[in-house]
Formats: structure tokens, sequence, C-alpha cells
């Protein structure tokens, strides 16, 4: 009997003959208990177990236990681990089942998952400080990943018909996307003297560093990535459409820009759309913009994450955008992410600077699937009014 086949009796809830295993395995392995060796090779084995950590592996009294603190128990480790901190038997056993890979003292070598109760806080951060990433619709599939993106509807619009009178089927072009996923990583250097911090406290503090370095990367890019060694934004898909469509080009935003962009938007994705642009672009520019009756057309009210509507519409501050411009739309129903490879860090340590450097990793696309989801406000500096 081996403490995976102990682990596996625990997790079906049979703890009487989990400990009766493991009384006789004390039993059967009396010397091993007793003596202290200095050399052994660590596996999953009792009898290849160093005896030190086969007395950490206690009998558990109550499944339940195990099961309400699994999450917690890895959270922990995972900070151990990043904080260079010993890890008892039960700790490797975790490490092993969430990371798929067996424990060793070079750690530092291979990725770390991130908890799921720990991403989900930097996610968080990052949604809060990125709404446009943050409202995204996102995937979770391993390789590569199709998807369609609608070009237009051809044919096919509904029409009247006489009784007995087929309806016409209707016609659209798709094209054909990969999410092939492109390579992300961040460096984070933390000091020798915050691993003195407690668990919980270290744990907040990675989060908002990591969310911080990422999200500042993803939220630039989901509007300006070029497509070449990373993902493709939204600005750079409505700006190679043919006739830009999408796009309202003018030197100075005016009330009848504002109308033409909302006029971009097919009905269809209406409900959600939101207003994008940078702080300054709002209040020096859309707040100031006025009707034909001299009224503003910004409305001062906190509403659906917004820091104001126009034309009843959120307005959110989102640095992504560039400066002085605006985006409108409706991310969630017009833009899709895959994750191919789950976020990790690894971790390197140097004496000499008195830092450890932690590199989060991840490997993720994403793709526009329905330009008519969108409408770009482009400001230049060139003669001219607005673009249709």
């Amino acid at each position: 009997m081996t403490i995976d086949e102990i682990k596996k009796m625990i997790k079906a809830g049979n703890v009487e003959e989990a400990n009766a295993a493991m009384d006789k395995l004390e039993e059967e392995n009396k010397q091993l208990f007793e003596e202290k060796k200095l050399e052994g090779v660590e596996n999953k084995a009792l009898e290849n177990k160093k005896p030190e950590e086969v007395i950490e592996l206690k009998k558990v009294e109550k499944v339940e236990d195990v099961k309400n603190n699994a999450k917690t128990s890895y959270e922990n480790v995972f900070a151990k681990i990043l904080m260079g901190r010993d890890l008892d038997l039960q700790d490797k056993l975790k490490f092993e089942e969430v990371n798929n890979a067996a424990y060793t003292h070079q750690v530092a070598n291979q990725p770390i998952l991130i908890p799921e109760t720990t991403m989900a806080g930097i996610l968080s951060l990052i949604e809060e400080q990125h709404p446009f990433y943050g409202e995204i619709r996102k995937l979770n599939v391993r390789g590569n990943l199709t998807i369609k993106q609608h070009v237009s509807v051809d044919a096919g619009d509904a029409a009247f018909v006489d009784e007995g009178t087929p309806a016409t089927d209707e016609k659209n072009t798709f094209a054909e996307i990969t999410l092939t996923g492109f390579e992300l990583a961040k460096l984070v250097r933390v000091s020798f003297k915050l691993e003195a911090m407690s668990i919980p406290e270290f744990i907040s503090y990675i989060q908002v560093e990591i969310a911080d370095r990422v999200g500042r990367t993803l939220g630039n890019a989901v509007f300006n990535g070029t497509g070449v060694k990373q993902p493709k934004g939204l600005l750079t898909v409505l700006s190679a459409q043919s006739g830009t469509p999408q796009v309202v080009t003018t030197t100075e935003v005016t009330y009848q820009d504002l109308t033409a962009l909302r006029s971009k938007i097919a009905s269809q994705f209406a409900p959600g759309i939101k207003f994008y642009a940078q702080s300054a672009t709002i209040w020096n520019t859309l707040a100031n913009i006025v009707d034909g009756n001299k009224r503003p057309i910004f409305i001062r009210e906190v509403v659906d994450g917004g820091v104001g509507t126009i034309f009843g519409v959120p307005v959110v501050e989102d640095d992504g955008v560039p400066a002085g411009e605006v985006v409108l739309g409706n991310p969630a129903a017009g833009v899709v992410q895959n994750t191919n490879e789950p976020f990790s860090i690894q971790t390197e340590r140097s004496v000499v600077d008195r830092e450890t450097r932690y590199q989060g990793y991840t490997v993720l696309d994403w793709a526009v699937t329905y330009t008519q989801a969108f409408a770009h406000l482009k400001v230049t500096a060139a003669a001219g009014g607005t673009g249709e």
C-alpha cells in the first residue's frame, strides 16, 4: 500500500479504511519511522520517503476537511514556494497534484500554476483597471481554436411572403480565424524583505503586482495590438477594413461626430454598448460638447461602471484607448479570447541583488468576431471633417 493509494481512499470517502491502512504501514515500516536516513529518493511510495516526511502525513478525521481546504491548501503551497519557504509532505503532494509534475528541490526551474483563487483576484484587478478587456468573452481551450468571424449578410433579410411561399434562406459571409496563441511574459521583482510577509499579505501583494504589469499590456494590446508577435487589436482590425466603415475621422470632436459614431453600431449589439476613452479625453473633451441648444450631452452620473452617460450610453475610463480618441462598442459580443496555456510563474533568487524575480507566463490570443459591434472615433491633424 502506497501513500497515493491511501490518498485515493481518503478522496473516495473511505476514511476508516485509509486510517487502518496507515496503521498497517506504520507497523510494517516501523524501522523507517524510528530511524532517520540522511539520503532517500523522493517519490510517492512510503518506503522511499524520508522519515520526517512520513511522520508529517497525519491521519484524516473527516473527508470534508480535505475537500473544503483543497484550494486554500494549494494557495498556501504556492505562496510558500514563491517565498522560498520549506514545504512539508502534504504541501509537496498538493503541488504534484495541481501541477501534474513531481516536486523537486529546484522548483524554480519549472512553472508553477497560479491557484484559481489567486488568479481570480488578479483578473478582477485587471478588469477594474482595464474595463474593455475585462468584458471580452474568454475561453480556456488548450491548443489552437478556430472561430468564425461574421463579415456580412449578403441576402435573406426578413420579408413578407405569400402563404405557401418559402422564405428566402439567409446568406452570410464568414471568415475563419484561428487563435494560435501568443506568449505573454512579465517579470516582477520582490526584495527579500517582502518575503517576511505573512502568506495572506504576500498573496495580496503579488496579485497587485502581476495585475498591474500584465494588465497594462493586455489593456493596451486589446485596442492597439499589431498582430505581429502579439494579438491583433480592435483598432488595428477596424482600420484594415475596406473603406473603414466602422471608423469616423475628425480633426475636432463634435456633436455630429458622436451621432455618426453611434449610427455605426448594428442594432443587435446596441444593448451593452459603452463609450471608452482616456480620463483626459472624457473630462477635457466629451464633458464639454453641447447639442444645438447649448446643452451638455455628457450627463455626470455613476452608472454601469462608468463615470457618466452620452445618449443614455455609459461612458467608461480606459487608458488603452489612444489619447483624444473614442471607442464605442460591445466587447462582450464582439471579441473572443482563448487562453491556450494557463498563467504560471517561475522564480529565480539572486543573492547578490537580494531579491527574487517572479516571471509570469501565459499563452493567449483573441479575435474580433463582429466588427459591427464597434465604432472608432479617430482624431487626426489632417484637414477635413467627418470621414464616413
